[in-house]
């Protein structure tokens, strides 16, 4: 912190303290009433705190707002054009207002291992794959041990069917940290993809010790399912309904039912389905599993 008068060090002390404590909104109102007395190049480190707090708070509008504020006083800070697309995103607002902020902020700090990421992970979105992946690798290039970067690029070749190195990538991203379920996650959907049925589930075990993520057992039960193995597939989405009673499930569930003649349960599982979200409806009417057991709730 500069040196400022002691009234105003008092000031923002208190605001850092109030911030410390979780008194948010105070925090706001302090940092707020020390920016009326500073000049504009000695605001900027108390506006990068007040848009901190806001983040905080969740008040992203606010945030967004204090960063422009920022670039209008000094146009070169990478951090505030970062912080301008990260808001901005999460806002979901114009996801090229954000690419062009990540941009700017990779053309100011090249160094700026954040804002490739998620720059990345936008031009994966828009399936620029050749740039996302130029851009994880400089990610990885500035930080080898960012096992999320090297998962990423990972799902990314698995979803161009490279899957030498997509293996590859997942695989260094676990020997990083062998904690992160996604990438035995996507070692699941690798090995699936290259017809190795049993790895595949030996992967998604892993995943799920890790996660209850519903995705999981999804795709656990795709794989029995397509093997034939409907008692399995009913069994694992049993397990994840205990752990994650997602709409999907259910409605998985009622398809394998379905093909076992279980009509009742079947039915039932659909109704729990449907009372979640009755957009399954619309997937029930031309599932050859269901559309001639749910005709009334079409």
């Amino acid at each position: 912190m500069k040196n400022y008068n002691n009234d105003l060090d008092k000031l923002i002390l208190e605001a850092e303290k109030h911030r410390h404590n979780k008194d948010y909104l105070l925090s706001i109102d302090l940092y707020k009433e020390a920016l009326f007395f500073l000049e504009n190049g000695e605001k900027i480190e108390v506006l990068f705190n007040l848009a901190d707090v806001y983040g905080e708070v969740k008040n992203f509008v606010g945030a967004n707002l204090v960063y422009n504020e920022i670039i209008e006083i000094d146009p070169l800070s990478s951090g505030a054009w970062y912080g301008i697309a990260f808001t901005n995103e999460i806002l979901n607002n114009d996801i090229y207002i954000s690419l062009d902020a990540y941009e700017k902020a990779i053309e100011l700090d090249p160094a700026y291992k954040e804002a490739y990421y998620y720059a990345a992970t936008i031009y994966g979105d828009l399936e620029n794959y050749p740039k996302s992946i130029s851009y994880l690798e400089k990610v990885i290039e500035l930080d080898p041990e960012d096992y999320v970067a090297y998962n990423d690029l990972g799902s990314i070749y698995e979803s161009q069917k490279d899957y030498k190195k997509a293996k590859s990538y997942l695989e260094k991203s676990i020997s990083i940290n062998d904690r992160y379920y996604l990438s035995y996650f996507n070692l699941g959907v690798v090995h699936k993809q290259m017809g190795d049925h049993e790895k595949a589930i030996e992967y998604y075990e892993k995943a799920k010790n890790l996660s209850d993520s519903r995705f999981i057992y999804l795709n656990m039960s795709a794989i029995y399912i397509e093997d034939n193995k409907l008692d399995e597939a009913i069994k694992i989405l049993t397990e994840g309904i205990k752990e994650n009673g997602h709409y999907i499930l259910y409605y998985n569930r009622a398809c394998s039912y379905r093909k076992l003649g279980k009509i009742g349960l079947a039915l039932k599982d659909f109704e729990e389905a449907y009372n979640q979200d009755d957009k399954v409806s619309d997937w029930a009417k031309n599932d050859p599993d269901l559309k001639d057991i749910i005709k009334e709730y079409l």
